[in-house]
């Protein structure tokens, strides 16, 4: 790692408000060059240093983890159908056609973060129940780098059979706030407080909204007790803040870090970082990691006593 290199692993690890910050590269993505999820995506961000990097995890027909975020492949590569109809022989014969790279195997992903200092995040696509042999087959590919991973997923049924990983919990399909959505699988109604949620709470019109929140909240935590992490969207955490609870400081109370995503190239940057590290948010995953990290070193540059 050149200097260069180290400065940009400071500017991603930003200290914030008395606390040490991460920002994380959605789908191993850095300088925009490779394809999300690939090796050598994955490659740029670990010779960068870049303390944390995310990539999506499928299971391909003969159980072989394939990292690629969509269930088809057709928009993509140059192959057709789902990941899940495919053995992993056939999947890596495929490569992508924006770079002509190949998908990446877990392991792969795996051995190239081994020995350097960059948090593995993991996310499942898998809302299916999980079988007792799929559980070991990534708790073992997982292994090597046990010591800096975290397994994410949307489905609670699936985290709470791993034991030998920590976990993540995204709750999107049981609350969320998204303004004009149109269509989703769940949840499929809308509260009294803008949130999309199908607990019986949500339209219930004597609890407060913080009553309501401060409730769920719970109830959640209770699906996944062993979370040491929830991924929220940021469109939700921000809606929770104007509600006047900043939902990281109440899932600390609990001993839970609070993860933003995805922070995108359209998005405010430096007002939306401003507005998550109020909400108490620990780690923000990004598309755009070099503007975030260019926002954070212009905050913290001194201004010119002397300008011409």
């Amino acid at each position: 790692m050149d200097a260069d290199d180290e400065g940009l692993r400071r500017a991603l690890l930003p200290g914030v408000a008395g606390r040490q910050r991460t920002i994380c590269c959605h789908s191993a993505t850095l300088s925009g060059d490779h394809a999300p999820n690939s090796l050598e995506a994955v490659r740029e961000c670990v010779a960068a240093g870049v303390p944390r990097l995310e990539v999506d995890v499928r299971f391909a027909a003969d159980d072989g983890l394939v990292c690629f975020h969509d269930a088809s492949l057709d928009a993509q590569t140059t192959g057709a159908g789902r990941v899940a109809d495919h053995t992993t022989l056939e999947l890596r014969a495929l490569t992508y056609r924006s770079t002509g790279e190949r998908l990446a195997l877990l392991e792969e992903v795996v051995d190239a973060i081994r020995g350097s200092s960059t948090i593995l995040q993991v996310d499942l696509k898998l809302n299916r129940p999980i079988s007792p042999a799929r559980v070991e087959r990534l708790e073992q590919a997982l292994a090597p780098v046990a010591s800096q991973v975290v397994l994410g997923s949307q489905s609670p049924w699936n985290l709470r059979k791993f034991s030998r990983v920590p976990v993540a919990f995204d709750p999107t399909l049981f609350l969320n706030y998204t303004p004009g959505r149109r269509q989703a699988p769940y949840p499929r109604q809308r509260g009294i407080h803008g949130f999309w949620d199908d607990s019986p709470l949500a339209r219930n019109p004597y609890a407060t909204p913080q009553e309501y929140l401060e409730t769920r909240f719970e109830e959640l935590r209770g699906l996944v007790p062993a979370a040491i992490e929830w991924m929220v969207d940021i469109g939700t955490i921000l809606c929770i803040a104007d509600l006047g609870i900043a939902l990281g400081d109440e899932l600390a109370r609990h001993g839970i870090e609070l993860a933003a995503w995805t922070l995108k190239e359209r998005d405010p940057v430096q007002p939306t970082l401003e507005r998550l590290w109020a909400a108490g948010a620990a780690t923000v995953i990004t598309d755009v990691p070099l503007a975030v990290a260019a926002a954070l070193r212009a905050a913290i540059a001194p201004a010119d006593v002397n300008p011409r």
